[in-house]
């Protein structure tokens, strides 16, 4: 066994506590209780599919594949034919063996008082990496996302999103939906949540730049926006506790410093989704839908979520030229008249990039991302050297105000 096997062995505990065997079928042979095919297979998963369910394996596929390259879609399109046809079962051999106890998929059921059955997103792995659940009815008509927690830390981040879906409830943003919280409570001792599924297909795609810009001033308007001096604000003083109670690392000391060293400029304060990427956003021309809430925020410097967009889509051929490029294209974001209009000037945009990366690199640090080989955590790597230059340009910066 790897560390995948293990973990999807751990992960049928959470789901099903009279745990799960994983093994070898074929399509012929049935087993008392439920079958799931780790996909590609046990030893890279990316999503579990039912065995026996062809519509809910399809749709599974389906809302799962992110399809933004080529290779994405062609990948998406031979898995959703070869369950389509029921050939899948034959061509993938790993099998995950579920008893027939009481699982998820029945707490489920009762919390929606509707059958159902589940795919589940597995993801890469992560420090807080967590399950997924696709809700389906058994033709495969989707009904919502259920989220589970597996340690303290996923735990901590279902239960923020639940307390952030009940706060967007009842706001109102004009051109940006986000999803209903449908259900929440506790399966096997751990957090649940259940979202609504929202209208994402072939109708919507990644935002165009106006798009992006649009819907991250409409985030940072969800309270009201309000500019103060770096030193003054509420949100330097809980980064620096963040900091500090990074103990003795030896990233805390740099990232402290590079903290006081920032020019005491004026800045605008707002909301921020807190981790928006091509993963959790698409849109019409008109309108954008927004899920995975779980980092939501409601005090940080106006145009973080545009520079973590942006910075996740430059590192994607590659990280260190990726961070060269989102020097500058994050600079440009900055200084759209969009962002103006939230109060952000020119001359405190590197600034702004600055405490953008101070905030990531402890976001990091905290939830140990660069233990598991995470590329973009590995923080004295690229972050600490684009800090350093980009503290330089802050204080040029902001002394030419004029």
């Amino acid at each position: 066994m790897n560390g995948e096997t293990t973990y999807l062995t751990d992960l049928a505990a959470v789901l099903w506590p009279c745990g799960g065997l994983l093994g070898h079928g074929d399509a012929g042979v049935r087993r008392r209780g439920n079958q799931y095919l780790p996909v590609p297979n046990a030893y890279d998963p990316r999503v579990i599919l039912p065995a026996h369910n062809r519509s809910a394996a399809t749709r599974g596929i389906a809302s799962f594949s992110q399809g933004h390259s080529l290779k994405e879609r062609m990948r998406t399109l031979l898995l959703t034919g070869a369950f389509a046809t029921g050939i899948a079962p034959l061509l993938l051999r790993d099998r995950l063996y579920v008893g027939a106890g009481p699982g998820i998929e029945h707490a489920l059921a009762a919390a929606l008082d509707r059958e159902l059955t589940i795919a589940i997103h597995v993801g890469p792995p992560r420090a807080n990496r967590k399950p997924v659940l696709l809700l389906l009815t058994p033709a495969g008509r989707t009904i919502g996302y259920a989220k589970v927690a597996v340690n303290d830390l996923t735990g901590r981040l279902v239960v923020a999103e639940a307390r952030a879906l009940r706060l967007l409830a009842d706001a109102r943003m004009r051109d940006v939906t986000v999803p209903r919280l449908m259900y929440e409570g506790e399966w096997n001792g751990r957090p649940l949540l259940v979202q609504e599924a929202l209208p994402v297909g072939d109708q919507t795609d990644r935002p165009t730049r106006r798009q992006l810009l649009r819907c991250v001033a409409q985030i940072t308007s969800l309270v009201e926006v309000r500019r103060r001096r770096l030193s003054e604000s509420p949100y330097r003083r809980a980064l620096e506790e963040r900091i500090v109670a990074l103990g003795t690392r030896p990233e805390t000391a740099p990232l402290r410093a590079a903290l006081r060293g920032l020019p005491d400029v004026r800045i605008p304060f707002g909301a921020w989704h807190g981790d928006l990427t091509r993963w959790n956003i698409a849109g019409t021309a008109r309108r954008s839908f927004v899920w995975d809430w779980e980092r939501l925020s409601l005090d940080a410097p106006a145009g973080f979520d545009a520079l973590h967009y942006d910075l996740n889509e430059c590192v994607q051929a590659g990280v260190h030229p990726g961070v060269h490029r989102w020097l500058e294209s994050g600079a440009r974001l900055l200084r759209d008249p969009l962002m103006s209009e939230l109060g952000l000037a020119s001359h405190t945009v590197s600034t702004v990039m600055a405490l953008y990366l101070i905030d990531l690199a402890t976001r990091y640090l905290h939830d140990r991302q660069d233990e598991l080989g995470v590329h973009l955590a590995a923080v004295d790597d690229w972050l600490l050297p684009a800090l350093e230059g980009l503290q330089e340009r802050a204080t040029h910066e902001a002394a030419h105000t004029g």
